[in-house]
This record gives structure tokens, C-alpha cells and sequence, in this order.
């Protein structure tokens, strides 16, 4: 009869962050899963690289508005802590390096409203209806 090897967690298989990738190439990493320090609530790190292998830290912010509206359609079931916010502020991240193919200035976004997609993905986040 063998008996197994301990394994150590030096030796267990090493998880890699996930990368998101947009049509034009730019490569998005969150580093809350790099990273495992907290950040405050609302705000989202990210690695960014674009097509050349350039890359950038990039800061999303969700305001305070933003948060009211979910929780208004919501009914508090999607809290601050939600991992809806990650993906949020990622979709917002997403979309601006599609669409100005750059990166934002200052290396900071602010998501201030809500998108139709937004509501959308809320109501798929087991929200509910408006």
C-alpha cells in the first residue's frame, strides 16, 4: 500500500488571476485577486495591459449615486460587498478601453450612472425585478 505525500502549500498548484480580455486587445486583471489586501468599498484595482505589453494600474470608483440606485431597484439584495460591484466596475473599465482604445486619464474612472446593461446585470445578480 502507498502512502500519499503530504502536500505542502508550497506545492499545491498555483491559481493565476483571471484575465479579461477586450476585442482590441487591451488585457484587464483584478488585483483584489493578485492582491488579497482590502480596498475600501466602491473602489476597484486592476492590471492593465494594453496590446504592446504596456501596462497600467488602473483605479474604478462607484459612486455613492450609483450604489443608491441598485439598492433602490434592489431592495438591499445586492450589497456594498457584493461581488457585482467587481464586475460592474470591470464592464465600465471594459467598455472605455474599447471604445477610446487608451487608457483613461489619470488612470482612473468613475462609474457616476447606471447603464440599461447595468440594471440588466443587477436583475441576472438574483435582484429581481424593478
Amino acid at each position: 500500500m502507498v502512502t500519499p505525500e503530504p502536500v505542502s502549500p508550497d506545492s499545491s498548484p498555483k491559481q493565476h488571476p483571471i484575465k479579461f480580455l477586450t476585442e482590441n486587445g487591451f488585457s484587464i486583471f483584478r488585483l483584489s485577486e493578485i492582491d488579497k489586501s482590502t480596498t475600501p468599498i466602491g473602489v476597484h484595482e486592476f492590471l492593465v495591459q494594453d496590446p504592446n505589453g504596456y501596462e497600467l494600474q488602473i483605479t474604478v470608483k462607484i459612486t455613492e449615486a450609483a450604489f443608491a440606485e441598485i439598492e433602490r431597484r434592489c431592495r438591499g439584495l445586492i450589497t456594498n460587498d457584493s461581488s457585482y460591484w467587481i464586475g460592474l466596475a470591470e464592464h465600465h473599465l471594459s467598455d472605455y478601453l474599447f471604445e477610446n482604445n487608451d487608457y483613461p486619464p489619470d488612470e482612473r474612472l468613475v462609474v457616476a450612472g447606471l447603464t440599461i446593461d447595468d440594471i440588466d446585470l443587477a436583475r441576472r445578480w438574483n435582484c429581481g425585478p424593478d
